[in-house]
């Protein structure tokens, strides 16, 4: 994922960042909704006022599945309460993955450009962005938020964001349940929020190499250290050291099976 598809859009925000049409050629980024808006100005068949009510159902109560007390997201119920969810639908028939990667990092800058930034509020501050027409398009719909949301990551959390990605396929399981499904929406998505120190968990994942892993502990201690309990920051600083060894010895055995490369080479030449 180039760094051009990523910062696209930057130099086109609005001073505002916030309930602004964008016309840059023939697209047109969609407008910005907080949750009472869309209770207000959209119809209850809507995919936003859908997603509203999975939001208020699922994320916003308790679960016997989850594995722990309190609801399925612990932030939902404030920021509702708050009015800091916003929510946006994507209306292409058909969105690419370089359209999608485009709207979303976008949404990344008005993100930090938008109050609240700071204090409690901001950590209850959260973007949907809803992609209705992927439902069509089943298994494959899924899999291109997925593929945005995997090479997005990295640039949302070098800033302190995290991209999550929901739909209705995803298999990613719980923290206290591995049988439970967290991630599944009725329609595909991804969300844009601050991160916060019960997220390491999400960084640490084997599934990712070590440099990534690194970048992204790296980024949740500047951003969070100070305000991290003694658990959290250890098993953030020691995870950060076993990554960064774990990509030395890997940069060091590619030199060796380079080394090795150029004399085979060089033998084979004479």
């Amino acid at each position: 994922m180039s760094t051009n598809i990523v910062e696209a859009g930057a130099s086109h925000l609005p001073a505002s960042g916030t309930h602004e049409f964008e016309e840059n050629g023939s697209f047109v980024r969609p407008r910005l909704l907080r949750v009472s808006e869309v209770e207000r100005e959209c119809a209850s068949t809507s995919s936003l006022r859908c997603v509203l009510e999975w939001v208020r159902v699922f994320l916003a109560r308790p679960n016997p599945q989850l594995g722990r007390k309190g609801t399925v997201c612990p932030f939902v119920p404030t920021a509702l309460t708050l009015d800091t969810i916003w929510m946006a639908e994507v209306p292409e028939a058909d969105p690419s993955f370089e359209r999608i990667a485009t709207i979303i990092s976008e949404y990344r800058d008005v993100y930090l450009s938008m109050e609240p930034t700071s204090g409690a509020e901001a950590k209850n501050k959260a973007f949907l962005v809803v992609f209705p027409a992927l439902v069509a398009r089943g298994a494959d719909g899924a899999q291109v938020v997925d593929k945005v949301q995997a090479n997005l990551k990295k640039y949302f959390v070098e800033t302190g964001l995290m991209l999550g990605e929901f739909h209705a396929a995803n298999e990613s399981p719980g923290l206290h349940n591995p049988e439970f499904r967290p991630l599944r929406s009725p329609i595909p998505m991804l969300a844009i929020r601050h991160m916060v120190e019960s997220d390491l968990p999400f960084l640490t994942r084997e599934s990712y190499p070590p440099k990534e892993r690194s970048s992204f502990l790296r980024s949740y201690l500047f951003r969070l250290g100070g305000s991290l309990s003694p658990v959290r920051f250890n098993e953030a600083l020691d995870g950060f050291v076993t990554a960064e060894i774990s990509t030395l010895v890997m940069r060091a055995s590619a030199g060796e099976m380079t080394a090795l490369n150029s004399i085979i080479h060089t033998v084979g030449a004479l």
